[in-house]
């Protein structure tokens, strides 16, 4: 038999986030309706989730802590990050995050719970209870897709051959 952890370990990439409030108002895409994120969960019961909006404004500053009130405001509002330890409640196909640390403070210490479904290499993430989101109680869903090994191997290559061109550049330009 397998288990929803043996479907879940693995790397995914994220396909959409769309938040739903519960007291019937229009649906919203808080990261934008092309969000980047990656979620991670290992074997040992260990994970990482990292989101964000593509279109958050860029700091003219190339200092993370010197920004404007304005650009410090799209980079709280379009990045969320948290992990910690998940547990599966197999029966129920619940997913239990007991969040360690998380670019939102107040959940670090607390458990987030979602629902969990698969389709093949695609993985729908649920809130089993609503959160507050911009002032309103939403339900949130997400949908992943599973990152293939070939895909990580591409991506590990293709960092390896910046990294190099950055130390060549680095080291002519220390030549000079």
């Amino acid at each position: 038999m397998t288990t929803i952890k043996n479907e879940l370990i693995g790397t995914w990439t994220l396909l959409s986030y769309i938040e739903i409030p519960i007291n019937g108002a229009d649906s919203t895409f808080p990261m934008g309706k092309s969000p980047i994120g990656t979620i991670m969960y290992g074997a040992d019961g260990h994970m990482s989730v990292q989101i964000s909006n593509p279109a958050r404004l860029k700091y003219s500053s190339n200092d993370r802590y010197v920004a404007t009130q304005e650009e410090m405001e799209a980079s709280v509002k379009g990045f969320i990050a948290f992990s910690g330890s998940y547990h599966i409640d197999n029966r129920n196909a619940i997913l239990k995050y007991h969040i360690s640390n998380s670019s939102f403070p107040n959940w670090e210490g607390g458990i987030q719970e979602r629902k969990i479904d698969f389709e093949g290499d695609i993985l729908y993430l649920k809130s089993v209870e609503p959160i507050l989101s911009g002032g309103f109680y939403v339900n949130s869903y997400m949908t992943w897709r599973r990152i293939e090994k070939e895909e990580l191997i591409s991506r590990r290559e293709r960092f390896l051959e910046i990294a190099a061109r950055k130390h060549n550049s680095t080291s002519l330009e220390d030549v000079d």
